[in-house]
């Protein structure tokens, strides 16, 4: 070995309290469930798989620190609903901005949740479903915290091949497509958590990988939590304990199988991701152990012997930040021009992309700055990076390359429900990201600089959860 190589291998880890919990908050039959554009139909004829909200509530054992996970299997939780969950659960539980994570797994499967689709077929059903998330948030926490037990989160990286870049061109027509591009390298970066107890029995399972869930496209009929679903199952059957997804930075990332009509290509592109949690799980050492370099054993040659061993501590450290970045907005055109299009418009998808385009700019209106929320919580020694946007994978691969040292999962869509964070390069294309994105050329990049500095800041400074 050389003089300066390191002497042991370990896992990013975090000692303390730890609770988990689920209730099924899947929509009710009936509720207006059109989210593509290209569907034909208003309402669903079932559902593949529950709906699942989940919470981990993470502890220090020595100080009165507490972090607040909740994940939802829905498409996006727009301003209203985020601010109603999270006012409720800040307000019973006195915690802070920075404390509380709010997650939505993205699946395109679920019903849009807009409040203005009321007088849609089934439409009166969604108001009466969003005001019951806050109720079911809140007693999700008490039960996660009621079950917390002492316990190691450890962190292991893997790699799966389901996630293909979809920054993509029609060959025929030169139009920019949202499909696979084979061409361009797709990070396929995978995370794991394990969750166990003083024991070292597995008591929970964490997923954080980037990939669209949209294995289910417009011609599907059923609401499901899309690949999440079977990859959960697979994950849970083999280790005997739940799974949370984190729906990593994919914002030009798409599945092997994307936007079909039957329910086995999410099953599909779910095994293939649970599969390859599985190995990374498999590879882990029990938690507190590391690989410690004994010396050399002769043999044939000189073996160079590595052995399981314990750690000499782990760390209990729970801090937090969020951070509102002000990023610049492109130019939209007006209100009272969008209306015109939109009441001229005569075909779904139409006025499906001018719907989503007037909400936008109703939300924005003549800004020209606008605010991405960014939260980091140092947990033992991984970092949790969350964006209310949907950053470009190029975030995730930045912020891992400049934290080596620390397992590093990154969401999206958390805390808010911005819109896409293109690299600039993409704002050359005829993409999907850039045509809908309210951030200008150089978002994604500033968005970088501006998450490691807060990263950096928590890495050196002493425990504090903090809300800027």
């Amino acid at each position: 070995m050389n003089a300066d190589a390191p002497t042991s291998l370990s896992l990013s880890e975090f000692r303390g309290r730890i609770g988990f919990s689920r209730a099924d908050v899947s929509p009710p039959a009936g509720i207006y469930a059109r989210l593509w554009g290209s569907a034909t139909h208003d309402i669903a004829d079932g559902q593949q798989r529950p709906m699942l909200a989940q919470c981990m509530v993470l502890q220090s054992s020595a100080t009165p620190d507490e972090l607040v996970l909740i994940t939802v299997d829905a498409v996006a939780l727009w301003k209203e609903e985020m601010e109603s969950i999270r006012s409720a659960i800040k307000q019973r539980f006195g915690l802070s901005d920075a404390q509380l994570m709010l997650h939505p797994s993205h699946t395109h499967s679920s019903p849009m949740l807009a409040r203005r689709h009321a007088d849609r077929p089934g439409g009166e059903l969604i108001a009466p479903y969003l005001d019951s998330l806050p109720a079911t948030c809140c007693e999700l926490v008490a039960s996660a915290r009621a079950a917390a037990f002492a316990g190691i989160l450890s962190w292991n990286y893997g790699s799966c091949a389901l996630a293909f870049n979809r920054d993509a061109t029609d060959a025929a027509s030169g139009r920019g497509v949202c499909g696979l591009n084979p061409a361009r390298h797709a990070d396929d970066t995978l995370l794991v958590g394990r969750a166990s107890d003083e024991s070292g029995r597995t008591r929970a399972v964490l997923v954080n990988y980037a990939c669209h869930p949209v294995s289910l496209g417009g011609a599907n009929r059923l609401l499901s939590p899309d690949y999440i679903g079977p990859m959960r199952e697979l994950i849970e059957q083999h280790s005997g304990a739940p799974c949370l997804f984190l729906h990593g930075a994919s914002g030009d990332l798409t599945p092997r199988r994307s936007y079909e009509a039957h329910t086995e290509a999410a099953e599909q592109n779910g095994r293939e991701l649970g599969f390859a949690a599985l190995s990374a799980l498999n590879a882990m050492l029990p938690p507190g152990r590391q690989l410690s370099y004994q010396g050399i054993e002769e043999s044939g040659t000189a073996l160079g012997v590595w052995r399981n061993a314990p750690k000499g501590s782990i760390s209990g450290t729970l801090e937090a930040e969020l951070v509102p970045v002000s990023l610049p907005l492109k130019e939209f055109p007006s209100r009272d021009e969008i209306v015109a299009r939109l009441a001229a418009a005569t075909q779904p998808f139409q006025r499906e992309r001018l719907e989503r385009m007037l909400a936008m700019k109703e939300r924005i209106g003549e800004q020209t700055v606008g605010t991405l929320p960014v939260t980091v919580w140092r947990v033992g020694d991984a970092l949790l990076v969350a964006t209310a946007g949907e950053a470009y994978s190029r975030f995730q691969v930045a912020l891992r390359a400049r934290f080596p040292n620390s397992a590093v999962a990154v969401m999206n869509l958390t805390n808010g429900a911005n819109s896409y964070l293109p690299e600039v390069g993409a704002y050359q294309l005829d993409v999907y990201p850039v045509r809908v994105t309210e951030f200008a050329p150089g978002c994604l990049e500033q968005a970088i600089e501006e998450t490691t500095a807060i990263m950096q800041r928590l890495v050196s400074e002493p425990p504090l959860a903090r809300s800027a």
